[in-house]
């Protein structure tokens, strides 16, 4: 029996984006780039809500009931743990165009690890008043921006290797 080109349709999408996600191996151009990572923003926004809403029964927009109990707190945090391996999976196949391997990923992911880490350990709290906050936090939140910045850059303004390269082919000559 003939699948409808709907059902091919969706599941051609379907196999994109567990590719886009969570296959390291080729090349993505900045658009893919941007539509990964800025998936990734949006799936992880709706299910950071929806762990504060429906399994925590808060409400993040009332400042009445928005604070978490710190065991609550950690587990929402080592719960993004699990959008870091699709993280690296998008920024990996962006510097394979680049023509850079992998590991160029690690400085933004060890800085965004430190992030979580130093969140989850109660040094500061997400709400902390920004002349609250302590100097060694606030150098550690600097070497983030200064990373997210070289990353924004690097990734998604930068064009990739023109043809092919040693990760694959080129993702503008499809």
């Amino acid at each position: 029996m003939q699948a409808s080109a709907a059902q091919r349709l969706t599941g051609k999408t379907v196999m994109g984006l567990l590719s886009l996600y969570f296959q390291p191996s080729g090349r993505i151009g900045r658009s893919k780039f941007w539509l990964g990572w800025i998936g990734l923003v949006l799936i992880e926004g709706v299910f950071n809500y929806w762990l504060v809403t429906g399994l925590f029964g808060r409400d993040p927009f009332d400042p009445v009931t928005k604070e978490l109990s710190k065991p609550a707190y950690q587990l929402l945090l080592l719960c993004n743990i699990i959008f870091m391996f699709p993280l690296f999976v998008v920024l990996a196949k962006r510097f394979h165009d680049r023509n850079k391997g992998a590991l160029w990923t690690l400085p933004y992911l060890a800085v965004f690890a430190a992030m979580i880490v130093v969140l989850m350990t109660g040094n500061i709290q997400p709400d902390v008043r920004p002349d609250a906050v302590p100097s060694s936090l606030a150098g550690l939140a600097a070497a983030y921006l200064a990373v997210l910045v070289w990353t924004i850059v690097e990734l998604g303004f930068l064009r990739g290797t023109s043809g092919d390269n040693r990760y694959g082919r080129d993702p503008l000559a499809t």
